[in-house]
């Protein structure tokens, strides 16, 4: 055990210390030529695809049909993997370019310009057959295109998978390999498979709306693309395989809707693409600039490459960008790298004045791979990328004909100061220091460094200085007050976070599903949710319900267990076509399972299609571990097993500790290091409960030794299971330790608490723990209950009950089956009542359990009629209501009632189970049914397959000993096929008293003091057997025998509810207020029974 610990702990070890997966640092070094390797040189970019002559016809005047117009052609050298290999080489890097042309007047002019550039023309295919590929564009006086032919055959028919083949050798050294859609499916797929077998990093083109859908054959391979928003659309439903997206409609509210709200249309999209593989995503947006986008805030490269030396002149430009904006200035911490999490960075255009388009995207792409390729992290080679973008807008050609690497600098500058200021406010310290130098240099600070100082503020829980900054604003934006309403939502303050919201003097969809989102993961708001959706619905002049915002509500319907209302959802989602994105199945399909509908949720993921995109994957397995269906479960999260992520192996951890499987838990735990996924808070949370469930402390300390040596301690997650690992392990040193340094004490510790301190007696402690709350929720206030109930201090109960009432306008439904609970151990009808009335007056539902919990305690308190009553007014019953039924009617005496109602149950295809059967016995034996109950005890096993347990064997003995056949009961015993335990030995002694039999009595007697010693209350019961028979001797020596050994039987009791207070009386008590009355009023009662015995004798 010793070692195996050692080895899951090293392993735990080793998996946490290795080094985070980073975008650029998977570029390829140059390898060395040794035995049997490809021989290889210089490192160089590899480029695939088109290399065409774009011919446009630029008239003077306005275009007369049918007739010639004049004015100027102009012969432009284009395609888009040609143009970013240009843009590259003028950049310093020096690109491998692999294409195809002709020996006509176009091919050679490309031709001859590439050689001319002093790179090399090895991989471009020259030959007669080939006709290069030419453009011809006509545009309009103002610049607009009319019209325009593409001859662009030869590229798909020439450019050969064998071609490409040819220059492995370049492909393997190089550090990066770009593609364009120009290529046949068949070329493209071959290119990604050679890069992939060396590992080398691809980065895909889209070209076009219609060839970017070709993403589909080889998005396995892709590292980065860099789509616009139309080819975004495509590339999405091409992987999604069915049209989820719609393109984007070009309207007066898109061009003037916030950047934020314009994302949040194309963000499902995004991550599309993101879920099936691609590392980042470059989504160009026009003059509004481009987001980088990746799953997860991603690493960054520690240092500039060596290779920046063979740059020549453009060596300069990224050295000063190395040394004013350093990589390390953008290392991230381990916190906001969430790989289940949307990352998503804006970078604005820069200003410029716009002579042509053509050629800004594909400068764009030319100025961030050389950027990669000397060493630069994603951020540093997005600002370079918009900075060439800038120079190719401001000149005729479709890459310039040089760049100026001063006025790069300088441009570069601003698009980089937004990540600057952003990386920098990630860190308390350094947003601080930005904001007080701002402060000292008069500096106003710009609308978006304000924006991301609230932030800031806001995450480190400084919301005074969040609001100042708000409040110091002389201009706010839309970001600005969303800013603000969700710092204040994050701070669970969302009476103020209403007040801002009411107040805004800007509103978008994101405020209104940030304030919405709010609410539903809050406890007691879920009336203000609804009210603020509805309000949503009348508001759609000025914002439209999106995906986000129906998602966020199925929650609350899932939280709720509300079917109907989810259904409603559900089909207001197909109306609208809501419900065809990832994030809105796995919505639906968490909603149908919490709902207890499997069923639905399995209908739900079915018709995601062949390809099921991970989160719906992920949605399915919890909800399959939640039905209790693990094995499905494990097929599910089996299938494809390299692309679980961090998600989709907690899902499976947690839901094998869910059904029990707390050791499958902990093998997962292990094999989640093996495959080099990093755990989370949530990974540790889990294997903590499995810790609890299994009450291994050895393996729960060396947990919490590890995550204290990785400063994982302050996560509220990791914090309270631990705190409960203690707790449940009756360590409550370690969980006091633990407890009091928690910076946040959340619900989840507080509660392990008060059940640690309840376990060990000290319900003391855990009433402080609880009264030191400044406030309660409903989690804390259950847990009191239940302790309470548990430990039988019913009259706590009761108080706690008066405090509870007092302090919550509706009492949670949990809270209502304890206090039930309590009512039926105790007998106690009026109170019961009162909670049964005030259940009534607030409307609550009566759904099965609730609805159970009573026909309990009004069986247990004598009022059976009270309890039939509710139970046929349940339409929703389930077995353990018939069973409860059952039971009441057996303890009632009501036989016949007992075994109509159980033929009911069969009929209503209702499966019985032992505790049916336990009932039914019991119905039989207080009216000495003998044939019956013997009927149902053999039908238990030949009819349902239940095998008896040990009440079941007592129950048939008691039964037949009431009815006087002690003989059966005699060989009832003999055949039981288990050892006899106290139980039985027990239930026979009494069948042995009932018939008078001393002799067989002695013999239980021997047996019960062999199995349970010195047992004061069996020592009772066997007196009693020879005072029935009148052998004194045989009792005296009994009760003497008990004397000698000191053993002495716990005094009964009984109580009374009155006047709302419990009266409790012991044998021979003379301690309550009223003795004297009671004892008097006894006496009385005495004497007219002795009277009434006479008048009968």
């Amino acid at each position: 055990m010793e070692s195996s610990a050692r080895r899951r702990i090293n392993l735990i070890h080793r998996h946490l210390l290795s080094p985070p997966c980073e975008f650029n640092n998977a570029l390829n070094p140059a390898p060395t030529n040794s035995g049997n390797q490809l021989e290889i040189g210089v490192a160089e970019p590899v480029i695939v695809g088109g290399m065409v002559l774009d011919i446009h016809a630029i008239p003077s005047i306005s275009a007369v049909p049918r007739s010639t117009t004049p004015g100027k052609i102009n012969y432009i050298l284009g395609g888009v993997a040609r143009n970013v290999a240009e843009c590259m080489s003028k950049l310093g890097s020096t690109p491998f370019m692999i294409s195809v042309v002709g020996h006509d007047m176009a091919g050679n002019l490309l031709f001859e310009n590439w050689r001319l550039a002093g790179l090399s023309t090895e991989g471009i295919r020259k030959h007669q057959d080939i006709s290069t590929a030419v453009v011809c564009a006509v545009v309009d006086v103002h610049g607009e295109l009319a019209a325009a032919v593409a001859s662009v055959e030869a590229i798909e028919k020439f450019l050969t998978p064998d071609w490409i083949e040819k220059f492995k050798c370049n492909i393997r050294a190089a550090p990066v390999v770009m593609v364009d859609a120009n290529l046949s499916p068949h070329a493209l797929k071959v290119s990604c498979q050679i890069a992939a077998e060396y590992d080398t990093p691809v980065w895909f083109e889209p070209v076009s709306v219609a060839k970017s859908r070709r993403v589909a054959s080889v998005v396995k391979y892709i590292s980065f693309t860099s789509p616009n928003e139309d080819e975004l659309i495509a590339m999405a439903n091409a992987l999604s395989g069915q049209d989820l997206f719609s393109p984007i409609k070009r309207d007066n509210t898109i061009t003037t809707c916030s950047i934020e709200s314009f994302f949040e249309q194309l963000k499902s999209a995004v991550w599309v693409l993101l879920e099936k593989g691609v590392k980042v995503v470059i989504l160009t947006v026009g003059s509004r600039g481009v987001f980088v986008c990746s799953k997860g805030c991603p690493s960054f490269v520690k240092k500039i490459s060596k290779e920046i030396n063979n740059y020549g002149s453009s060596s300069q430009l990224f050295r000063t960008l190395a040394t004013s904006c350093p990589p390390n200035m953008f290392s991230v911490s381990p916190e906001t790298e969430k790989n289940s999490v949307l990352f998503a960075m804006h970078f604005p255009a820069l200003p410029a004045s716009v002579v042509r388009l053509t050629g800004c995207g594909d400068c764009l792409v030319g100025g961030m791979l050389a950027s990669i390729c000397a060493g630069l992290n994603i951020y540093q080679s997005t600002a370079i990328g918009i900075a060439a973008a800038k120079a190719a807008v401001e000149t005729e050609n479709n890459v310039p004909h040089e760049f100026h690497s001063n006025e790069i600098a300088v441009n570069l500058l601003p698009a980089l100061s937004v990540w600057q200021y952003y990386m920098q406010m990630k860190h308390l310290k350094h947003g601080l220091l930005c904001h007080v130098q701002a402060i000292k240099s008069g500096f106003t600070p710009t609308i978006f460094t304000s924006n991301q100082l609230i932030s800031l503020y806001a995450k480190h829980g400084l919301l005074g200085d969040a609001h100042k900054v708000f409040d110091e604003m002389p201009e706010r934006n839309v970001f600005s007050w969303n800013a603000i309403i969700a710092a204040y939502i994050k701070s669970q303050n969302l009476r103020k976070a209403r007040e801002l919201f009411d107040s805004a003097h800007y509103r978008d969809l994101v405020t209104y599903n940030s304030m919405l989102s709010g609410y539903v993961s809050s406890d007691g708001y879920e009336a203000q949710a609804l009210g603020l959706f509805v309000e949503m619905q009348t508001a759609s002049d000025m914002i439209r319900l999106d995906e986000f915002s129906l998602t966020i509500m199925l929650n609350l319907t899932a939280k709720l267990c509300v079917l109907s209302y989810g259904k409603q959802l559900h089909t207001f989602m197909l109306k609208t076509a809501n419900d065809l994105s990832v994030f809105a199945a796995s919505s639906l399909i968490d909603m149908y399972s919490k709902c207890g509908c499997f069923k639905e949720a399995c209908r739900v993921y079915d018709g995601c299609g062949e390809v099921i995109d991970l989160v719906s994957r992920n949605a399915m397995v919890a909800a399959c571990c939640r039905a209790g269906e693990i094995d499905l479960a494990v097929d599910l999260f089996s299938r494809e097993r390299d692309r679980n992520d961090v998600v989709a192996w907690n899902t499976m951890i947690s839901g094998f500790v869910q059904n029990g499987y707390d050791e499958e838990s902990l093998k997962l735990f292990v094999n989640m290091a093996d495959e080099n996924v990093r755990w989370n808070e949530h990974t540790f949370a889990s294997v903590l409960s499995a810790c609890s469930n299994l009450k291994s402390l050895k393996l729960g300390k060396e947990i919490h030794a590890y995550v204290l040596k990785n400063g994982l301690i302050v996560n509220p997650f990791i914090g309270s299971g631990l705190v409960d690992v203690y707790c449940k392990c009756n360590n409550m040193r370690y969980a006091e330790s633990v407890h009091s340094e928690l910076t946040t004490r959340n619900v989840y510790s507080i509660t392990s608490m008060i059940v640690g301190y309840s376990s060990q007696g000290n319900m003391v402690e855990a009433r402080k723990l609880f009264d030191s709350l400044d406030e309660k929720n409903s989690v804390v206030w259950t847990a009191l209950f239940i302790e309470y109930v548990k430990s039988q201090q019913f009259e706590a109960v009761f108080e706690l009950l008066s405090e509870y009432r007092k302090e919550a306008a509706v009492l949670d439904v949990l809270i209502l089956v304890s206090i039930i609970g309590a009512c039926a151990r105790q007998a106690a009808l009026a109170p019961g009542k009162q909670i049964h009335g005030y259940m009534l007056r607030a409307g609550i539902e009566f759904k099965v359990k609730l609805a159970s919990s009573l026909v309990d305690m009004y069986s247990k308190c004598g009022s059976i009629i009270y309890a039939e009553r509710i139970f046929r007014e349940v339409l929703d019953k389930d077995s353990i209501l018939y069973n409860i039924m059952i039971a009441g009617y057996a303890h009632h005496g009501w036989e016949n009632e007992a075994v109509h109602l159980f033929k009911e149950m069969i009929e209503n295809d209702f499966e019985p189970d032992a505790i049916t059967f336990i009932a039914l016995l019991s119905a039989c034996r207080h009216s000495g049914l003998v044939e019956l109950g013997e009927r149902f005890f053999d039908s238990m096993t030949n009819d349902y397959n239940i095998s008896p347990e040990i009440d079941h064997y007592a129950c048939m003995i008691d039964l037949y000993g009431r009815a006087n056949e002690l003989n059966k009961a005699l060989a009832f015993m003999k055949r039981i096929p288990i050892e006899l335990d106290a139980v039985i030995w027990g239930a026979f002694l009494n069948a042995c008293r009932i018939n008078g039999n001393t002799e067989l009595a002695r013999e239980a007697e021997d047996e019960l003091l062999m199995i349970e010693g010195e047992n004061g209350a069996r020592y009772v019961q066997l007196a009693n057997v020879y005072a029935a028979e009148g052998n004194w001797e045989e009792m005296g020596r009994i009760r003497k025998k008990m004397k000698g050994k000191d053993v002495k039987k716990n005094a009964g009791f009984s109580w009374v509810f009155v006047e709302n207070k419990f009266h409790v009386f012991i044998s021979g008590d003379r301690f309550h207020l009223q003795n004297e009355a009671i004892y008097s009023t006894l006496a009385s009662l005495t004497d007219e029974l002795l009277a009434v015995e006479e008048a009968f004798c």
